[in-house]
């Protein structure tokens, strides 16, 4: 299954917070087909440091399947033979410097400077992500999806959606979900991924030089991410093996450990296409998701997937999301999926809820 992006020019965009931005383009990709009616679509929305390609290869150039190959596709979970499915990048996507995700957001020039915006773009919010991806639906000419689906903060996008747009919005598909808000436990926890990036002396307050980002403190930030999206049992196969036999970590603080070493490779590798304001950036935006107060507005049912060993957002979080919409009058249900990979489970089990996804979609 072939996608290619394309990218959606919205112009002039006024935010949440009445500031507004100007030029703003998004990058998107479809896959399946638009039926006549327009009435088949369902939206995806990626997670923390995802972009638009959610399945297949992008093109001959990047034959990497995307986040959710494994969801998307004829047959699978995510029906491409059936549904029309749209996935677009957010506002200050991490993936900026990649060469391949459009997106507005620090690491763009701001016309009036001749510079990148860096902290000079204002702070966007998860309903921005949403309001945006509604002005693409419109252009698309689709006014009512089938579902809003998508993993970690990808969910939060999903459910913000059914307070801001609710009549078009009959389902929700929440996948390694933090639940209605964040919780301060994983607010906390998502700032320190920032400290490492604010604490590198490149960062200049966020007015850094493109060709000399802070890549240390970026590089840093991902390791913590990394290591908190896997689990106790993925990082036990690793035990206290030396990176090196050479060059044991008993003999000197300079020789790491083969878990630590891969941690950081994985990070440093990541960190060469991401941008490091945009990251900051996304933290606010998911520290400040909260849509309680905003539940008399939804209509639409609720199926929450979370992974057993996620310590990001853990399954207790889903179940009490769960409550608290039934409490509201609302229908939800959760199933919890199975895996000793942690947070990334989410990316790749959804197989196994199969049958659920597929009853839940049909539903009335």
């Amino acid at each position: 299954m072939n996608s290619n992006q394309q990218v959606f020019e919205l112009g002039e965009y006024r935010l949440t917070s009445g500031q507004t931005i100007q030029d703003v383009r998004i990058g998107y990709e479809t896959y399946g087909t638009l039926s006549r009616e327009k009435d088949n679509a369902i939206l995806v929305c990626h997670y923390f440091s995802g972009n638009a390609h959610a399945a297949g290869p992008a093109n001959d150039a990047d034959p990497q399947p995307g986040w959710w190959d494994s969801a998307i596709g004829p047959g699978k979970v995510l029906d491409t033979d059936r549904y029309f499915i749209v996935a677009g990048n957010s506002l200050a996507n991490l993936n900026a410097c990649d060469g391949c995700t459009v997106t507005t957001g620090p690491a763009s020039l701001n016309a009036a400077t001749g510079r990148a915006y860096g902290a000079d773009f204002p702070l966007v919010t998860v309903a921005d992500f949403v309001h945006v991806q509604k002005r693409l639906l419109e252009y698309l000419g689709i006014d009512r999806l089938v579902a809003v689906a998508g993993p970690s903060g990808g969910s939060a996008q999903a459910i913000q959606w059914s307070v801001e747009f609710p009549e078009m919005v009959p389902r929700v598909i929440a996948v390694i979900s933090p639940g209605l808000y964040v919780h301060p436990y994983a607010a906390a926890m998502m700032e320190c991924w920032t400290k490492p990036i604010l604490a590198d002396p490149a960062w200049n307050g966020g007015y850094y030089d493109a060709a000399h980002p802070p890549l240390e403190g970026l590089t840093q930030a991902l390791h913590l991410l990394t290591l908190t999206a896997l689990s106790y049992d993925v990082l036990s196969e690793f035990g206290y093996a030396p990176a090196d036999d050479k060059r044991h970590p008993s003999e000197s603080l300079a020789n790491e450990f083969k878990a630590d070493a891969m941690l950081n490779e994985i990070a440093r590798t990541r960190a060469r296409a991401l941008d490091a304001a945009s990251f900051v950036y996304m933290v606010r935006a998911f520290k400040l998701y909260d849509v309680r107060e905003r539940l008399p507005r939804a209509k639409a049912s609720y199926l929450f997937l979370p992974v057993e060993t996620d310590l990001v957002f853990p399954p207790h979080l889903s179940a009490a999301a769960v409550d608290e919409l039934r409490a509201a009058g609302l229908e939800a249900e959760l199933f919890v999926l199975k895996g000793n990979g942690g947070h990334l489970d989410g990316l790749t089990k959804l197989d196994q809820a199969h049958g659920v996804l597929r009853d839940f979609l049909s539903s009335c």
